[in-house]
């Protein structure tokens, strides 16, 4: 009995070891060939660890950080310098301490014209830089391109008058259709852009008495708002809306003129057949 007794605690304590052991790479070796753990320990064997590689510096590239320009250093110590003041002035603001902040203020806004005389030393001498060449700023120069741009509205406006109409979606009962109605009538006889009305619920209106009668085209257009207006094309059989509401003169020719230029108001425009409109004859 001593020596069975004996015995299990050996194996007991063969065991302990064994599980407690944890393997490395230089002594681990597979189970088969493993007799003190025996044929019944089952484990994967170990993965073979793959050095990191060390990252390689291109050839003349130097690893040290690039020092900053002098300027940089100077004006972050400047900064510095006048961050501290301005706290410094604000929680004791005596003689001295504001003194010397407004020293760093006035020699900030000093450094200020001088970029801004050097900035416009630079536009003088590169014409791409001024925008005032786009649109001028003295009085002499805005007569002329006020004067140039009403030439080119007039122009667009001759030109739409002749191969394009206008039609006004409304309802006889709809108070901004009243209102934005004498605004359009307006607009036709300063451009000569006709005015086709059609009435969704056949009724006119004081500036359009006599209005065609909607046939489905509102729908088909999908204008559910009144009162609507597009701008169409009978030759191309195109069709733009223009606007869904009121808009005062301005606002119109602003916005027919965007629609005519898309490209250069930046307005994209999108076209629909006008063959929904069949049977409305300008």
């Amino acid at each position: 009995m001593k020596t069975l007794a004996q015995g299990l605690v050996t194996g007991l304590a063969l065991l302990a070891g064994l599980a407690t052991a944890a393997p490395t790479e230089d002594t681990a070796k597979p189970f088969l060939q493993d007799q003190e753990r025996g044929w019944f320990w089952y484990e994967d064997p170990l993965a073979p660890v793959k050095p990191k590689p060390v990252p390689k510096t291109p050839a003349g590239a130097s690893a040290a950080i690039p020092a900053k320009p002098a300027e940089v250093r100077m004006y972050e110590q400047f900064k510095a310098g006048m961050e501290e003041a301005r706290i410094v002035a604000m929680f004791n603001p005596t003689q001295a301490n504001v003194e010397r902040y407004v020293q760093y203020r006035t020699a900030l806004v000093k450094i200020a014209d001088q970029l801004a005389e050097a900035g416009q030393r630079v536009v003088w001498a590169n014409p791409e830089y001024d925008f005032t060449q786009a649109r001028p700023v003295s009085a002499i120069g805005l007569q002329v391109h006020d004067a140039n741009k009403a030439e080119q509205r007039r122009q667009t406006f001759d030109r739409l008058a002749k191969g394009h109409v206008l039609y006004f979606f409304f309802k006889s009962d709809c108070p901004y259709c009243h209102a934005f109605a004498p605004i359009l009538a307006g607009f036709a006889q300063a451009t000569g852009i006709k005015i086709f009305p059609v009435s969704l619920d056949g009724g006119g209106l004081a500036a359009f008495p006599q209005p065609h009668r909607d046939r489905g085209q509102a729908a088909s257009l999908g204008a559910t708002t009144v009162p609507a207006l597009y701008l169409a094309n009978p030759a191309t059989r195109d069709i733009v809306p223009v606007a869904f509401g009121i808009l005062s003169e301005t606002e119109l020719v602003e916005r027919i003129l965007a629609l005519d230029h898309p490209a250069a108001s930046g307005y994209v425009q999108a076209s629909t057949p006008i063959r929904s409109l069949e049977g409305l004859t300008p």
